[in-house]
This record gives structure tokens, C-alpha cells and sequence, in this order.
């Protein structure tokens, strides 16, 4: 039953719409348009059906009343093109005519109303009053859906609606619950990074899913959902269009209809990437608090320390529980004043932040340096809640800055000033020798042959030498005289003042007698002579490079007139100078411009009188220069890094030039092959050696690599893999210049090495030198003992000849039975070598 205050608001309701009435009787049109009038807001009247459809076209009409049998167009017809045009208008039907045909026609139009004329006005109004109610009811329901779809429209929240029809229903446990999507709001499009409804239309919730989320969802569906029709909140992931993950918090609720049927499935997701974002944030921060290098401590409004990290602990030594509560100041080393403290807080209550060195005490009492930062946390009022300290401990980093300042001015070493610090404090004294007309005197050290120490004992036992020379040079020096150390074996000594040359000369000769003094260490005593140049301020010179140039080149004077000795510095000696570079610019073309050639110098064996191979050696015919001396471009090449290249070239042109001879028909003899120390150690050597091999067909027993002592020495253990892995190609090896190095008899028995050659410097002083000969007579023995053969190089006398010959030596090369030949001249001595085996 209507109660009266919903009829006052059904008439209300009537009172706001617009009524079209068709009527073709004019009596009956105008007695009820006068009714009409005074329950609607605006009547529109006709005659006629086609009056009434023009009027409804024109005009906002909500309610239609009209007559069925009518002039050019019955009521029937007209409410059939309404309908067409709104569905949903109400239609109000009266009539005199009872004609079934008619009620047919107003069912299938669906009309409202239908009333019998003549009309009852009671009837009529309570017609209009249900129709208005019927409106009234469709516009809340309008305005609900209107609210509905703009809240469904802007919300935040991202929400899926999803079908749900009988015939999932009917597969529950089996199929998804989820069917297509049906509808969602623009915040779910923006999650997933679609641009319209359209794209989702044909998908099903169930695809927008991670795999590792289906099982998850169902579970809610079934447990939950079908059973309260509502889920709790839970956690799935989402699939982005562009194929990354979203994590999302969804809650399900299932939409019935008016009997109870579930049509609906509304998913309401929550974006978690923000939220798991923000709580890997705070992981991160607690994790850097905890395990950062760096000591921090939080304090409170009061300066009541709260909060320390490990990294306090470690710094300050006090434990998190020993310090919460307590005040900062517990850590003061008692180095700074109050004026310090005072300056402190002033700056930081000003700024809101202070950083800078601070002296404090740990808990072992012990006071130390450290970088302090510390920042104001204030809230919304701008009050301090928190002061937030950050500090790291000093100790390593300034000691790090004192050896850096130390490095950066002394050598490390030798402890002695560097090249850096040598040319400021050199620079400062010629400053005041300038001004008081005082005079300077650079001493140029090199040590003679300390490679070889380095070669044959290792850069260990050179090192601790290097530390006795220094040790040594400044004791005999005055304290204001400078004594530095350029590098390697080089040292500086720069004398100021001295009153007389001969000041300078005691100082040398007292350096010699320092520097001569046996050193013993690790079981060996070796002597170590020195080579000195002298330049003179202001005579050779007005400023450092100048003085340490000439000196320098002094010094390159003492060693090219024998070594340990001292020269002053003279012009002419720059002319030697100059001749070095250029030879060395000259060197680092002559391969390429083919200006080497090979001798050969032909060895006898002494008992048969036979010859059974030759020495290669290397002559430069330089354009520029004529011929040098191997004793002065060798050294050279190897100082300039291109010994290897070079080395690589003869080996090659060897072994073309003996399997060139061998094709001659001339018997097959062994080729000696000087190796140099870099070449031996190059990683490439047997591969080269390979190569030449291969590539000129010459058989590896012709070919013989000689290697000097103090090659084979360095680093023993791999010359003893090195030579064998040479031993495995099939190569003859011989030891070069025997008896001037170090050699070990221990590491010696262990090198697979064929021959020993006696160098020359013994062999000269035969019938000269009784120590010499007994040197000769011991490698004669050491090479019997360990199954090797023996050369002797340089012999020119008969003499020497039958003193190797009753000594047992095994072979022989020099002037008395060759000089080195060309190998135009080398074919000649082989042909004349078979003609004479022929005779024979």
C-alpha cells in the first residue's frame, strides 16, 4: 500500500514532466487538456498521429497519452515510431473499441496503460501517479547508476568486472570462475598499460594472470567467494601489456541478480609496486645502516643518543646497550675547547648541517681522528626530533695521506729524497748559491753491472744492495748536502758549496772506499764499484736540467773509459752524447732498410782438424754512420727494445743461408746462434724458432742456440724448463762466454746444455797468466765431469792453439784458424774446405 507521503511525492514528481496527449474529438481534447494542465508541468496537444510525432519530435516529451483510432494516423502507429525513437517512454492507450486486435497490437508495443473511454479522471490520475512513480523510480535508479559509473570511472582503485554465467558455474573445480571481461574503470587500464576497454574485451581475467597466481585466485574463488560471496584481501601478480609483473592486493566479490543468480565477478586490485618498493626501501636503508662502512648515531630532541649501527661499535668500541641514553659527549677526547664546541652547534642550528675533523675518544681510552657529519631532522613545526651523526675513523686514511706525502717526495726504497723532491730542494739551493755567489757540485752515481746482481741473485737481494748504497752515500756526506735516488741504480748527490775541486774529489774517492766495501747477503759477498760524472755550478750549468744532463753525461764518460771512476764534466763529452741518439734513431730503421748482414766465423774440432759448424754474427753497415761496432749496437738494440725483432731476423737468415749451402752440395755443419737474454725470455721464442724451421726446411740439428750465463741464471727454474722445452725441438745448446757469470754448479748439472764456450778473455792471457790458464783447465774438467763439449773462442796463436790441444778442449774458433767471412766469402772457405777433405 502507497503511504501518503510517497503519493505527495509521486504527484510532485508529476508536476516536473512534460505530456504529450493526442486526441482527434476536440470536446473530449479539450476537457482533458484542462485536466491534464493541472497535474503536469506542460501539455502538448494534437489531433492526430502525425501531429502527435511532430510535436514528440520537437519538444522533451516524458509521458505520451493518446487515442487509437484516428484521422491520417492512428494512436497505434504513432506509439510504434515512438517506441522506435524511446524505448522506455511510457504510453498511455485510451479507447471506446474493445477490438482484441487492438490489445494485440498494444502488447507487442509494450504499452504502459490502457484505458477505456469513456475515461474515469479517478482512474486517469491514478494512472499518471503509478506511470510517475514508475519515472521517478528509473531516474533514482539512473541517478545511482550515474553515480556508480562515475565512481567506477575515477576511483583510484583499479576494478575488473568479469562474467559469470551458469555455465561456468556448472564447472566448478574444473574451469575458471572468471569469465570474459566485461567492463573496467580507467585506473585498472593504467595498471595493466592498455589504452582502451576494446583491448580487454575478448580476454578473460584468468589471462591477465602470472601463472604462479592462477592456483591462488581459484582457491579464493571456491573457498570464498561461491561460499560468502565476498573474498578476503590476497596477493596476486598481474601481467603488464608490456610483459612485466604487477603486484597487486585483490579482493573478489560476486553480483547476484534479483533472484539470486551470480552474473558478476568484480576483482578490486590494489598496486603493490609502490608499497613493495617502499618496503624494500626501508630494507635497504636498515641494511645500509647496519652494514655501511661508515659509524652512524641518531640522538633525540634531548641529544639522547636512540639509535648506533655496527660500524659505531667497531669505531668507538662502545656496545648499542652501553650508549642508548646517553649523551654524545661521552665520546669527547678533551682536545677541543668550549669556543670549538660553542662554533659547532652555532653553525649547525644556523644551517641544519656540520661536517668536518674532530678529535674523540673510544671507549679503550684511545683518542683518535674522524670525519664528523652531523644533520638536524625536524618535524612539520620545524622542531628538532632527531639529530643524525655520521663518522668515519681517520686513523688509516691520515697515515694512507702521510706515506702518499711521503711517496710523493721520497723513494720508497731507499728512503732517500726522489727525482721530485731532488729538483725542488736543488732549485731552493741554487736559489741561494745565486744570490750569495755560492757554488754547487752534482755527483751522477750508476752503479757498474748491478743487472747483473739483479739478473743472476734476483731484484729481492738488488733491492736490499740498493738500500746499503744509500745507507752508505749519506755517511760520508755532510747533513747539508743532498743525496736522492732518480731510479733504478742511479743516485744524485748534489755537494753545497765546496771551497776547492778537491773537495769533490775527497768526496768521491770517499765514496769509492763506502761503495767498495764487500756486502754480504744471502750468502754471497759481492762488491759493488760505481761510475760518477761531475757538473759544476755556475760553470756547466744555471739550473737543474742543465746540471743534471751534464753530469749525467759525465757520468756515461766514466763508464765508456772502463767504470769505476769519476769524470768531470768537459763539452766534448756531449758530442758522445749526440752520437748515441742518432745511432739509436739509425737502428730503429736499418732492419727495415735491409742495412744488416751475417758473418760466419768457421769452428775446428782440434783432434780430426775438421770443421763442424760456424758462429753467426751480426754486422750493421749503416749509410749514415759506416760500419758500428756489435759492441756498440747490440747493447744499444737491447736498451731500445728491438733486440728481439732483430734476433728473430738472424735466426731466419741463418738457417736460409746454411740449407742455401747445404743445397750446394757442401757437407752439412751446425750454425751457432747467438740467443740474448730477452730473447730468451720472450714467450714467443719457440714458436719463432719453429717457424724458421718450417719455413726454410732446415733440419733442427744444424742448429745450435748459444746463451749466456747470466740469461740462464735469472730465475733459474724456468731457464731449466725453457732450455728443456729447446732440448725437445732437437736444438744443439752451448753456454756463452763461460766463467764470467754467477753460475750455480747446482742449477748448471740440472741445464741440458751440449757445450761450454770458454770466452776469449781467458784464452788472450794464455802464456801470460797461470790464473787464467787454471780457470781453463777447471771448464775443461767441469764440462768432462758433466759429459759436455768445449770451445774455446779467440784463439789467434799456436801457443794457445797446443795448450787447449794438451788440455783436452774439444774445439776451437778464431783468427788462427779464421776470421769471421761474408757468406759470399764463406762459400768460398767451404769449397776449399771439400776440395781439401778430398785430398785427404
Amino acid at each position: 500500500m502507497i503511504d501518503e507521503a510517497s503519493n505527495q511525492n509521486d504527484q510532485n514528481y508529476l508536476k516536473s514532466l512534460h505530456l504529450l496527449y493526442v486526441e482527434d474529438e476536440d470536446d473530449v481534447r479539450t476537457q482533458m487538456v484542462d485536466f491534464l494542465q493541472r497535474r503536469v508541468k506542460k501539455v502538448y496537444a494534437a489531433v492526430n498521429g502525425e501531429q502527435g510525432l511532430e510535436l514528440f519530435g520537437q519538444y522533451d516529451i516524458n509521458l505520451v497519452i493518446t487515442d487509437i483510432r484516428m484521422p491520417l494516423m492512428d494512436g497505434l502507429a504513432m506509439a510504434e515510431h515512438i517506441r522506435a525513437m524511446s524505448p522506455k517512454i511510457p504510453i498511455i492507450i485510451t479507447t471506446a473499441f474493445e477490438d482484441t486486435r487492438y490489445f494485440t497490437r498494444a502488447i507487442d508495443l509494450s504499452v504502459d496503460k490502457y484505458i477505456v473511454k469513456p475515461i474515469d479522471i479517478n482512474i486517469l490520475n491514478n494512472t499518471l501517479l503509478a506511470v510517475a512513480r514508475q519515472l521517478r523510480a528509473e531516474a533514482a535508479l539512473r541517478e545511482i547508476e550515474g553515480r556508480y559509473r562515475l565512481l567506477f570511472k575515477l576511483s583510484n582503485i583499479s576494478i575488473s568486472v568479469n562474467d559469470f554465467t551458469e555455465a561456468n558455474s556448472d564447472k566448478l573445480g574444473v574451469l575458471d570462475l572468471l569469465g570474459g571481461i566485461v567492463d573496467c574503470n580507467d585506473a585498472f587500464l593504467t595498471l595493466l598499460g592498455y589504452d582502451h576497454r576494446d583491448i580487454l574485451a575478448h580476454k578473460s581475467f584468468s589471462e591477465l594472470l602470472m601463472p604462479s597466481s592462477t592456483s591462488l585466485l581459484h582457491r579464493y574463488l571456491h573457498e570464498e567467494v561461491l561460499v560468502k560471496d565476498i573474498s578476503r584481501e590476497f596477493e596476486v601478480e598481474l601481467r603488464h601489456s608490456n610483459g612485466s609483473i604487477v603486484p597487486v592486493k585483490i579482493q573478489l566479490v560476486l553480483r547476484r541478480d534479483a533472484l539470486g543468480n551470480a552474473i558478476e565477478i568484480w576483482a578490486v586490485m590494489r598496486d603493490r609496486t609502490e608499497e613493495i618498493k617502499a618496503k624494500e626501501s626501508l630494507i635497504l636503508a636498515a641494511s645500509v645502516f647496519e652494514r655501511t662502512s661508515e659509524a652512524i648515531m641518531i640522538t633525540d630532541a634531548n641529544n639522547c643518543i636512540i639509535s648506533v649501527n655496527k660500524a659505531f661499535s667497531r669505531v668507538a668500541g662502545y656496545s648499542q646497550y652501553e650508549v642508548l641514553g646517553q649523551n654524545p659527549r661521552l665520546l669527547q677526547s678533551g682536545k677541543h675547547n668550549q669556543d670549538f664546541y660553542r662554533l659547532l652547534w652555532d653553525n649547525l642550528l644556523a644551517t641544519g648541517h656540520w661536517q668536518g675533523e674532530i678529535w674523540n675518544r673510544r671507549k679503550d681510552g684511545e683518542i683518535y681522528p674522524e670525519w664528523l657529519s652531523i644533520s638536524l631532522v625536524r618535524n612539520d613545526a620545524g622542531q628538532i626530533i632527531n639529530h643524525i651523526s655520521i663518522f668515519s675513523d681517520m686513523t688509516e686514511r691520515k697515515a694512507i695521506t702521510a706515506n702518499l706525502e711521503f711517496l710523493a717526495h721520497y723513494d720508497s726504497l731507499t728512503h732517500v729524497p726522489n727525482r721530485v723532491m731532488l729538483e725542488n730542494l736543488v732549485q731552493q739551493s741554487l736559489a741561494v748559491a745565486g744570490r750569495n755567489r755560492m757554488h754547487l757540485a752534482f755527483l751522477f752515481i750508476d752503479l757498474d753491472r748491478f743487472k747483473n746482481i739483479n739478473d743472476s741473485l734476483g731484484h729481492s737481494v738488488g733491492d736490499e744492495v740498493l738500500k746499503i748504497i744509500a745507507i752508505r752515500i749519506r755517511q760520508v756526506l755532510r747533513e747539508m748536502d743532498i743525496v736522492a735516488r732518480l731510479g733504478g741504480d742511479e743516485f744524485v748527490v748534489v755537494l753545497l758549496n765546496p771551497e776547492v775541486a778537491n773537495d769533490i774529489v775527497i768526496v768521491c774517492n770517499k765514496l769509492y772506499e763506502v761503495l767498495r766495501q764487500p756486502i754480504s747477503i744471502c750468502g754471497h759477498e759481492l762488491v759493488v764499484t760505481s761510475s760518477i760524472g761531475i757538473s759544476l755550478f755556475p760553470k756547466d750549468g744555471s739550473n737543474y736540467e742543465t746540471l743534471l744532463k751534464n753530469a749525467d753525461t759525465a757520468m756515461y764518460r766514466a763508464k765508456r773509459l772502463g767504470r769505476d771512476n769519476y769524470m768531470f764534466y768537459r763539452e766534448a763529452m756531449n758530442v758522445e752524447v749526440v752520437k748515441v741518439l742518432n745511432m739509436e734513431s739509425a737502428l730503429r730503421n736499418a732492419l727495415a732498410n735491409e742495412e744488416f748482414e751475417l758473418n760466419f766465423q768457421p769452428q775446428l774440432v782440434i783432434a780430426t782438424q775438421r770443421m763442424i759448424g760456424m758462429e753467426v754474427l751480426l754486422r750493421w753497415n749503416s749509410p749514415k754512420l759506416g760500419r758500428v761496432s756489435p759492441a756498440d749496437f747490440i747493447p744499444l738494440a737491447e736498451d731500445c727494445g728491438i733486440i728481439v725483432k732483430l734476433g728473430e731476423w738472424v735466426l731466419r737468415e741463418a738457417c736460409r743461408q746454411n740449407v742455401e749451402w747445404q743445397k750446394q752440395g757442401f757437407p752439412a755443419v751446425v750454425i751457432a746462434v747467438n740467443l740474448s737474454a730477452l730473447q730468451f725470455n720472450d714467450k714467443n721464442l719457440l714458436s719463432i724458432i719453429k717457424s724458421a724451421l718450417d719455413d726454410t726446411r732446415m733440419a733442427p740439428e744444424y742448429l745450435e742456440l748459444e746463451l749466456t750465463e747470466s740469461t740462464v741464471m735469472n730465475d733459474s727454474e724456468f731457464a731449466i724448463a725453457n732450455i728443456q722445452a729447446l732440448k725437445d725441438l732437437k736444438l744443439k745448446l752451448s753456454i756463452d762466454d763461460f766463467g764470467t757469470g754467477y753460475s750455480s754448479l747446482s742449477y748448471l748439472k740440472r741445464f741440458a746444455i751440449d757445450k761450454l764456450k770458454i770466452d776469449q778473455s781467458f784464452i788472450a792471457d794464455i802464456g801470460h797468466d797461470k790464473g787464467d790458464e787454471a780457470i781453463i783447465k777447471a771448464i775443461i774438467s767441469l764440462a768432462k765431469a758433466l759429459g759436455q763439449q768445449v770451445i774455446a773462442e779467440g784463439v789467434e796463436t799456436q801457443e794457445q792453439m797446443d795448450f787447449l790441444r794438451e788440455n783436452h778442449c774439444h774445439e776451437i774458433q778464431g783468427y788462427l784458424y779464421s776470421k769471421p767471412l761474408s757468406a759470399k766469402d764463406m762459400t768460398a772457405f767451404l769449397q776449399q774446405v771439400s776440395e781439401d777433405n778430398a785430398v785427404a
